[in-house]
């Protein structure tokens, strides 16, 4: 317990530069009472709406909820959700100066219509541009990673498809992680695995890690092989895979082969898995900014996504949660014996 106080502590110190896709979440409530006469669709009578950063923008708020300072490189378009992207940012004490502006652009927007009665989404609208930047918005924002990234303690690349992490833009990230010798953090969507060539760190869910070794999912020795040939091929010094309700597991580069470490699940209950990933990818950040190693980063990564699945909605976890799930963590295991953490070397590199 005294070392993850001392570890979150640390936060307030540490510098996160987030290079990715922002967009806005917003969220129709209403009472579904008929069916549309003009089509077999239900009318939502909305009653309530609220909007929240979504994408990349989960990200940032994850960090600053752990108290980690924040500077965010992207694209946003010249209109109103723009104009509430940067609203959101600022109210999180975040500056918008790294941001570019593309009149040619629609700011992504995913508007949810929710029905009250079920808690359930009935339909999704969604508003954006999703081509990659090119020219000199590219340029621009290649430029504004290589300033920002003077004081980060870790860059992390939120890929959501929309743009915004081209090639040029990830191999702007990945040299200055190597001239200010600070860990690149990738959350990958893309199948294109090469795309990724340069960082420090891929963590990928299941099934991103199956598009990107171009396989399907396929139990615990199709998990080993994937990550054998994925860090090989990219020549990553680890990759964090996170694995739903089996946890997580870790995966660092040594000179005999791979050294694994399977993460069980944190989670008490499991109410909403909306944004954990997100959650988990800020928590994991922010230790290694922290200093802590890997290892540490990816179980506090682990039990903070372990909160969050606990919780209705997008949500975020604080330090006193973490520190709160701990101490309880750490009585129960007083009460019972030890469990051994599975830990083992593969081969392959």
């Amino acid at each position: 317990m005294k070392a993850a106080e001392k570890l979150l502590a640390r936060f307030g110190s540490c510098r996160v530069l987030v290079v990715g896709d922002l967009m806005l979440d917003e969220y129709r409530r209403g009472h579904v009472e008929r069916i549309s006469p003009e089509a077999p669709v239900p009318i939502l009578n909305v009653v309530g709406r609220d909007a929240t950063l979504g994408g990349a923008g989960n990200v940032v708020k994850n960090l600053r909820s752990l108290n980690v300072g924040v500077m965010v490189v992207g694209v946003l378009g010249a209109d109103e959700t723009g104009d509430q992207i940067l609203k959101g940012l600022g109210g999180l004490g975040i500056s918008g100066s790294g941001l570019v502006r593309d009149p040619q652009r629609v700011s992504t927007r995913k508007v949810r219509y929710v029905s009250m009665e079920h808690g359930q989404q009935v339909f999704r609208a969604d508003e954006e541009t999703t081509q990659e930047v090119s020219g000199e918005i590219e340029e621009n924002i290649v430029r504004q990673v290589r300033e920002r990234s003077r004081e980060a303690h870790v860059i992390l690349c939120s890929d959501y498809l929309k743009g915004v992490l081209t090639a040029k833009v990830l191999e702007a990230a990945f040299e200055a992680g190597r001239e200010k010798k600070v860990t690149v953090i990738v959350a990958p969507k893309d199948r294109l695995a090469r795309k990724y060539r340069g960082a420090s760190i891929l963590m990928p869910n299941l099934r991103e890690l199956s598009r990107l070794v171009g396989t399907t999912v396929d139990g615990d020795v199709w998990l080993t092989d994937s990550a054998v040939t994925l860090t090989r091929n990219l020549e990553l010094e680890a990759l964090l895979v996170t694995r739903g309700s089996a946890g997580m597991t870790l995966f660092e580069a040594e000179e005999s082969g791979l050294r694994r470490v399977d993460l069980p699940t944190m989670a008490r209950n499991v109410y909403d898995v909306t944004g954990a990933g997100d959650t988990a990818l800020s928590a994991f950040a922010a230790g290694v900014a922290a200093g802590a190693s890997r290892e540490s980063a990816a179980h506090l990564a682990n039990v903070a996504a372990g909160i969050v699945v606990g919780k209705h909605g997008t949500a975020i976890v604080t330090p006193e949660e973490i520190l709160g799930h701990l101490g309880e963590s750490e009585s129960a295991r007083q009460r019972t014996p030890d469990l051994p953490k599975s830990m083992r070397s593969v081969s392959g590199r």
